[in-house]
Parts: structure tokens; C-alpha cells; sequence
């Protein structure tokens, strides 16, 4: 996903992927596509990491320091999502992908960017058992301010 944002003139200033061979897939394409590194860099820890200690810290004050450039920032994520896939074991967020789902939400609403991107499967948008978390994780959006655009995107789009 960042790099599609990349092509359509935003600019990546810091990527968490904690599956190693996705960020060296993802670093490599930067690099074949002339793109420079993020400006903040690499982490390839869990994004429970951003939530946490020194690390967590770290982070939110990266967020400031973007901010404070007066552009708009955002978060683009998709959190792991076989547990929400009807493909998948549907343990839902309590398994331990669907456990990150909330752990991007917490760290959207900690770190309180402009803007956030949300995307994982339709499982979680349209399977009854996983729905109430997903509505849950709406209403805990709007809570915090947020305006939401709500949709199922076919990936070609």
C-alpha cells in the first residue's frame, strides 16, 4: 500500500513491517523505483513495539516532529488479517493477528494522526461473528474525532 500512496505523491516518512521478507521486498521495490529511504526509517518490530517503552515513545515523538511540519500525516495500515478471513481460522480479534487489528486502532488513537487508512478483509466487514469488532472499532473512531469512509475496494481499483 505505501507504495501506491508513494505514486500518487505522498511521501512515507517511516514503515513498520514486522514480516522480514515483506520490508526486504518492500525496500528492494523502493529501490528499484529510485524512491529514497523513509526519511524516519525502518522498524521491524511488532507494532505493539509503538505502543511500548522507549520504542513507543520514540515513535509518538516522530509524529510530533511530522506534524509540526504542517502537513497532513497519516497512518496507512493493514494489519494481519487470517484471523478476520473466511479463508483463515476466524478466531477473530481475540486470535493473534486479530489481536494487532486493535493494536493499529490504539496506536491511531495515541498517536492521533490527520488522517488514517484502514484496510484488511472483507471477512471483518462482512461476516456476522466478526462484525461487532469491527463496528466497535468504528464507534471508537468517531469517539476520537474521526470521519469515516466506509467501503468494500476491489484491490484492481
Amino acid at each position: 500500500m505505501d507504495l501506491g500512496f508513494e505514486n500518487s505523491g505522498f511521501d512515507v516518512a517511516f514503515v513498520n513491517e514486522y514480516h522480514l521478507p515483506f520490508l526486504k521486498a518492500y525496500q528492494f521495490s523502493r529501490k528499484q523505483m529510485g524512491i529514497a529511504p523513509p526519511r524516519y526509517g525502518y522498524n521491524a518490530d511488532s507494532i505493539e513495539s509503538l505502543l511500548e517503552n522507549e520504542t513507543g515513545k520514540n515513535f509518538s515523538e516522530l509524529v510530533v516532529k511530522a506534524k509540526s511540519s504542517g502537513q497532513l500525516v497519516g497512518f496507512i495500515g493493514g494489519p494481519p488479517c487470517p484471523d478476520f478471513s473466511v479463508g483463515g481460522k476466524n478466531r477473530g480479534s481475540t486470535g493473534t493477528n486479530g489481536k494487532l487489528t486493535r493494536t493499529y486502532f490504539e496506536l491511531i488513537f495515541k498517536d492521533r494522526p490527520d488522517f488514517f487508512v484502514f484496510e484488511n478483509v472483507k471477512g471483518l466487514w462482512r461476516t456476522k461473528l466478526h462484525r461487532k469488532f469491527y463496528e466497535e472499532m468504528k464507534l471508537m473512531s468517531k469517539s476520537a474525532g474521526y470521519v469515516l469512509v466506509d467501503r468494500l475496494t476491489n484491490a484492481i481499483e
